[in-house]
C-alpha cells in the first residue's frame, strides 16, 4: 500500500503532473499525501459503504481449474463483476461507484486547475487494471499454479494467524475535532488483505475496533494511545498491539491522511489465532 502510493507519486513528479503541487520533498509529499487519500476514501466507500448497499462481497473466488488462458480471462473478467450475497455474479456497482464518490471527495484536495472529469476516468481506469492485476496474482501466484485447489483445501489443518503480522488499517472516524478523551471506542477498517498460505484470510474493508485516548487541543499536537484493539477475521475476535514484538517498546506512529482527519497505521496480531480450514 505504501509502497505501492510511493511509486505513483514519484511517477506524478517525474511527470510534474498537478505542478501547483511544487517540486522537491514538498512536493513529493503532497503528491503521496493526496494519492493515499484517494486510496483510502476509496476503501471507506467502496468497501464499507457501497458493499453493505450492495451487499456484495470483496473477495477473490479462486478458478483453479482449466487451461492458464480460461484461468486468465477468468481472472481479468472478475475484475468488472462480485458475487453478491445471494451468491449470483452482479456488476462491481461498489467500486465504481465508490470510485466516482471518492473522486467527488477528492477536489478538497486536488488543484482547483486538475481536470477532474480526466481524473475519474483515469482512476476508474486504473481500478479496473489494478484489480485484474490483483486477480491475475491471486490465481497464478499466490496458490502456486495448483490446477487441484478444492482438493488442496479440503486437505489442508487449521491455519494460524501469526503473532506479529502487521494489519494496515484506517480510521472510519475524523479524529481532528478529537479532545481529551479516555476510552472512546474507535472503528477501522483493513487497507489491505491479510494472507495466509497464500490464501486471503482476511479481506480488505474488514472491521476493527477498540478504545482510544487521547490528549492535545482539538487535534493539534495530538497524543494518542489504543487499546484492546481487535480484528473480524471470520468468526474469530483478533486482539492486535502496536509494536511487532511483544515486548517492544516505543510509541504508537501514525499519520494524518492529507486534508482529512483520518489517520493510517500499522498494528500487529498481538498473538497466534488457530482459524477456520480453508473452504
Amino acid at each position: 500500500m505504501f509502497v505501492d502510493t510511493g511509486i505513483g507519486a514519484g511517477f506524478q513528479q517525474w511527470r510534474n503532473k498537478y505542478p501547483e503541487f511544487g517540486q522537491g520533498m514538498e512536493g513529493y509529499g503532497k503528491r503521496f499525501g493526496a494519492q493515499y487519500a484517494d486510496y483510502a476514501s476509496g476503501i471507506v466507500i467502496g468497501h464499507v459503504v457501497m458493499q453493505s448497499i450492495f451487499h456484495q462481497d470483496p473477495r477473490y473466488f479462486y478458478k483453479g481449474t482449466g487451461s492458464v488462458r480460461s484461468r486468465a480471462l477468468y481472472a481479468i473478467g472478475t475484475a468488472f463483476v462480485r458475487k453478491g450475497d445471494n451468491g449470483r455474479w452482479q456488476p462491481d456497482y461498489s467500486d465504481v461507484l465508490g470510485g466516482l464518490a471518492a473522486g467527488e471527495i477528492s477536489t478538497l484536495y486536488y488543484p482547483a486547475s486538475s481536470r477532474q472529469g480526466r481524473r475519474l476516468v483515469d482512476n476508474m481506469l486504473l481500478g479496473f487494471g489494478g484489480r485484474a492485476a490483483h486477480n491475475l496474482l491471486h490465481e497464478f501466484v499466490l496458490r502456486k499454479l495448483t490446477p487441484h485447489v478444492s482438493k488442496m483445501a479440503a486437505g489442508l489443518p487449521q491455519r494460524i494467524l501469526r503473532e506479529g503480522t502487521p494489519v494496515s488499517l484506517i480510521s472510519v472516524e475524523d479524529w481532528s475535532s478529537k479532545t481529551a478523551e479516555n476510552g472512546e471506542s474507535i472503528t477501522f477498517i483493513l487497507a489491505s488483505d491479510i494472507q495466509e498460505d497464500g490464501v486471503i484470510v482476511a479481506p480488505i474493508g474488514s472491521k476493527a475496533w477498540g478504545q482510544a485516548s487521547f490528549s492535545g487541543e482539538d487535534g493539534k499536537a495530538m497524543h494518542v494511545g489504543l487499546e484492546h484493539v481487535r480484528l473480524k477475521v471470520v468468526d474469530r475476535d483478533v486482539p492486535l498491539r502496536s509494536t511487532p514484538l511483544r515486548d517492544g517498546g516505543g510509541a504508537l506512529e501514525y499519520h494524518r491522511l492529507e486534508n482529512s482527519g483520518r489517520i493510517a497505521i500499522t498494528l500487529y496480531v498481538a498473538e497466534n489465532v488457530t482459524l477456520a480450514p480453508a473452504r
